[in-house]
């Protein structure tokens, strides 16, 4: 009977069945994974199952993926089979909360792919609960199986040892240290993006401190928000320069608003940005946050063990990268 149905010696489900409750696993609850599975099929299913084979593929996904980062680390090439994301190589980071038994915790999640069109497309993800210099070489490693490691010419004599140029990486986040300080650590030739809608947020702040009315607010913003998108940073700066503080915690707010836009204002180019074809929003990451992260381990009551959000994060980037939720040969 084991081998009509093609189940293994001391296995309970063939393999067959076992991909579905895996891929059930990592896109539902267990109690919801169960009942569709049984609606779909016939087959019925303990809660207990679909946990351990999906908690059981999501920690040989993360192995082979910890495989690929030292590899990666090591060699300075790619782990994987290369898939190129198409033009632009775009690489995008953002933090989610996740609830474990403890508390609220950050996951981190990045997008990596390729710009159409000035939209990213083609999108493949990483996500963990992880430090920057953990999450970084993560980073590196799916970015490098996108083509970032990819020699694009050679700087240098003709004869002798010449200098290789990768392809160029854009980097777009929210202004969060860490996804700058992973840009500038792991890839070469980086373009840092800002998003434009954070920056916006920073400037509706400013407004709301320097004019309590919302009318006045709004006419002090609005018009400086369609500038920094046409124009870049300098009309904001100047603005700011030019802002008087009418209270001692507007006064803080305004120097700390006048910095950022300053340490940030080669990455609001967004005329020259949108020029080149390139996205000025994180859209793409902050969507990944939610169909990645949120839709499946940020469900009412959840709290997550250390192992089990580390193997369901796995599955999940995997998942919705549109990759087998089986370990790639080449990099375990």
């Amino acid at each position: 009977m084991g081998t009509t149905l093609g189940v293994p010696a001391r296995a309970r489900l063939s393999a067959g069945l076992r991909g579905w409750v895996v891929r059930l696993g990592a896109t539902t609850d267990h109690r919801e994974a169960v009942e569709l599975l049984e609606e779909l099929t016939g087959l019925a299913v303990g809660r207990d199952t679909v946990r351990r084979h999906a908690t059981a593929a999501g920690t040989a996904l993360a192995a082979a993926e910890d495989a690929a980062v030292a590899a990666v680390e090591r060699t300075r090439e790619a782990a994987e089979p290369v898939d190129a994301a198409p033009g632009h190589l775009l690489v995008e980071a953002d933090g989610v909360m996740v609830r474990f038994p403890d508390g609220w915790h950050e996951a981190k999640v990045a997008a990596v792919g390729g710009v159409r069109d000035g939209e990213a497309a083609a999108l493949s993800y990483v996500a963990a609960r992880e430090g920057p210099d953990r999450f970084g070489p993560r980073v590196l490693a799916e970015a490098a199986r996108r083509g970032a490691l990819d020699v694009v010419g050679w700087t240098g004599p003709l004869r002798g040892r010449g200098l290789a140029r990768l392809r160029p990486v854009v980097v777009l986040g929210d202004g969060a240290r860490w996804i700058w300080e992973l840009a500038a650590e792991h890839f070469g030739a980086c373009v840092e993006v800002l998003d434009y809608y954070h920056a916006s947020q920073h400037l509706w702040e400013v407004a709301r401190a320097l004019h309590p009315e919302a009318a006045a607010a709004a006419a002090w913003a609005e018009p400086l928000a369609r500038r920094l998108r046409d124009e870049g940073a300098a009309p904001v700066l100047a603005a700011l320069a030019a802002a008087v503080a009418r209270d001692p915690a507007a006064a803080d707010l305004l120097r700390r608003e006048r910095a950022f836009f300053r340490t940030n204002a080669a990455r609001m180019a967004y005329p020259a940005f949108r020029a080149r074809g390139l996205p000025i929003g994180s859209g793409a990451v902050e969507s990944a946050a939610r169909h990645v992260v949120q839709a499946r381990l940020k469900r009412p009551g959840m709290r997550w063990s250390e192992p089990g959000a580390r193997a369901m994060l796995a599955l999940r980037a995997r998942l919705r990268s549109g990759r087998p939720l089986t370990p790639t040969p080449h990099a375990a």
